[in-house]
């Protein structure tokens, strides 16, 4: 199993050095084969080369989604990896990424909203501590209707590369958040798995919520 760490952000920020150590002593314990990709709107990736070496450096000042499908569409050809986890640098893991639950042939992630049956721990950007515990997007019903992926960290196979989730976007001004997300993996044929990450977004001081428990 190789993978490949895309670490994307407008900027990297020595702020989130911290997140950066942990991330790497993390995926050190895995035993798993992987290497970094940094994409920033500036040349600012020196602030995590002392922790971290970059097998790819991208500048790219378009929004968050556009700077995924601009990186995947230009190296297609040559990416040689059989995963890939997308991650903020504000960003700080504080569990295990659950490996053993991802599927191969859709967009792993928290949800930010959902409706459906599933109880996952940690499978919700918001209801955790911090200025989003009030919101809760995630309500039980029997049959899955709805799926609003959260885009702080996500985790994908090289089957989803194949069917054309990350093929360039046209330049888009509007907000690149969840619903923007979503609705793009849902033109484009792509599924979404809830799994649960036990996280924090320092930047935000948000924590990981539940999905429907």
């Amino acid at each position: 199993m190789k993978l490949l760490i895309i670490i994307s952000g407008l900027y990297l920020g020595e702020e989130h050095k911290n997140n950066i150590q942990i991330l790497d002593n993390y995926m050190k314990q895995t035993g798993i084969d992987f290497e970094y990709c940094g994409i920033s709107s500036q040349d600012d990736f020196h602030i995590f080369e002392d922790i971290i070496k970059f097998k790819y450096k991208n500048i790219n000042t378009q929004l968050q989604l556009s700077k995924i499908c601009d990186f995947i569409t230009y190296y297609k050809k040559t990416l040689d990896y059989d995963w890939y986890i997308k991650i903020r640098p504000d960003i700080k893991l504080l569990g295990n990424i659950p490996f053993d639950m991802l599927s191969e042939n859709a967009i792993n992630a928290r949800m930010r909203a959902y409706l459906g049956p599933k109880k996952i721990k940690y499978g919700n950007s918001v209801n955790g501590e911090g200025i989003f515990k009030s919101i809760n997007n995630s309500d039980y019903v029997d049959t899955e209707v709805s799926t609003i992926m959260d885009d702080m960290l996500y985790i994908f196979h090289k089957n989803i590369i194949k069917k054309g989730a990350f093929e360039t976007l046209p330049h888009i001004d509007s907000k690149q958040d969840e619903w923007f997300h979503s609705t793009i993996f849902n033109n484009r044929n792509i599924k979404m798995n809830i799994i649960g990450i036990n996280m924090c977004n320092t930047r935000l001081g948000v924590y990981s919520g539940d999905t429907n428990m």
